[in-house]
């Protein structure tokens, strides 16, 4: 794909990036209209791109069919592309707005931009559930089963009816999806997948950055550079996933509309599993050494109930348990050293400003400590 001053080109965009233009978690003014909001801020994205970017990435990287203009022309595209979508859909052409969506995201799947990452086998997740004065069973903590479809609601990543699996890195993550509900009240199950997983990657800023200097070593200079052109190109995509809600309550949520089309598109794709995306109700400054990613798992059957076929073959899960029956059935200060650094070794978070913890020391941790030995088990 490109030459071996890749690793060259890429330490200078790297360097070059301004934080300030790579926001999640989008906050919108009362009076903004969605449309010309998410507009205006993906402008402003290109216009960054074209004065710091284009002339380091566009002007200089060999890419082996010696185009020019190849990463702007993908993020005017894109751009242009979930823009025609959001028009659309307001217009009440929902058919429309799906075709103009998912081609674009197929132009941007193309040999040099990698959007879709891959999940090793046997890595932990965390999945949570609101105690309801009953003891739940393993079954109760993964997806809605399909003769209860009528109790999936409209979500971010969420279609009504649809069930999905969903879940976290950490129990601090499904804490803050339950909008901090009391910990002493919420299940937790951890689940494994059996196989490598595919997932299209909305990545925090931060993250990416990390990603690329953590991963530094272990990268050739090709694939240092590619890292970094994906994330560019599909940043389009990450900033209109990422806007928080303006009306939280509200029935319709436009800030929805372009997560919950791109998971009906990954339902349709046998070859990719999932969306790994950040959490809007995280605050990402907060955390230092630790991942704090959500995960939606679409199903990709259809039974007339139960669960489906191709997820129970993925994942397995463990017995559910909770910060109180883990206090009353093991002393939390008898837990090994060597099971407490298995748990995010480096990882800090601030829950008080100004106060940082060491997250394995923290409530979270020693759920994920009593959870890492539990068995899991397929449905």
């Amino acid at each position: 794909m490109m030459n071996n001053s890749a690793i060259t080109l890429s330490n200078k965009i790297i360097i070059s990036l301004k934080q300030e233009y790579f926001k999640t978690s989008i906050i919108q003014n009362s009076s903004d209209y969605f449309p010309s909001f998410i507009k205006k801020a993906l402008e402003d994205y290109t216009k960054h791109y074209q004065e710091y970017l284009y002339d380091e990435i566009d002007l200089c990287v060999p890419f082996s069919n010696s185009k020019k203009d190849i990463i702007i022309s993908k993020i005017i595209d894109l751009s242009e592309s979930i823009n025609k979508t959001i028009d659309l859909y307001y217009n009440g052409k929902f058919h429309e707005a799906t075709t103009i969506f998912n081609a674009s995201l197929e132009r941007v799947f193309f040999n040099d931009i990698k959007m879709v990452k891959k999940i090793r086998k046997g890595s932990s997740f965390y999945r949570a559930r609101k105690d309801e004065d009953i003891h739940f069973s393993k079954e109760d903590l993964f997806h809605v089963p399909f003769q209860y479809r009528h109790i999936v609601s409209t979500n971010r990543y969420s279609l009504i009816g649809f069930p999905a699996l969903y879940m976290a890195d950490a129990t601090y993550t499904c804490w803050e999806e339950f909008e901090r509900y009391r910990l002493r009240d919420l299940w937790f199950s951890k689940i494994q997948n059996q196989e490598e997983l595919s997932v299209i990657e909305i990545n925090h800023f931060m993250e990416f950055i990390n990603g690329y200097y953590n991963n530094d070593t272990n990268k050739n200079e090709d694939e240092q550079l590619a890292y970094v052109l994906s994330y560019l190109v599909t940043y389009p995509l990450t900033l209109a996933c990422t806007i928080k809600a303006k009306n939280p309550h509200g029935n319709f949520k436009p800030e929805y509309i372009i997560p919950q089309l791109l998971l009906e598109y990954i339902s349709t794709k046998q070859d990719i599993d999932g969306i790994k995306f950040p959490s809007t109700k995280v605050d990402y400054s907060k955390l230092r050494g630790l991942h704090s990613y959500n995960y939606v798992f679409p199903v990709k059957s259809n039974n007339e109930s139960g669960f489906c076929d191709k997820l129970i073959e993925k994942f397995h899960v463990s017995e559910p348990t909770s910060l109180e029956l883990e206090e009353i059935i093991n002393n939390s200060s008898n837990v090994s050293v060597k099971s407490k650094t298995s748990v995010h070794p480096i990882g800090e978070i601030e829950l008080i400003n100004g106060k940082k913890s060491i997250y394995r020391d923290t409530s979270f941790g020693k759920i994920e400590i009593s959870l890492r030995n539990r068995r899991v088990y397929k449905l």
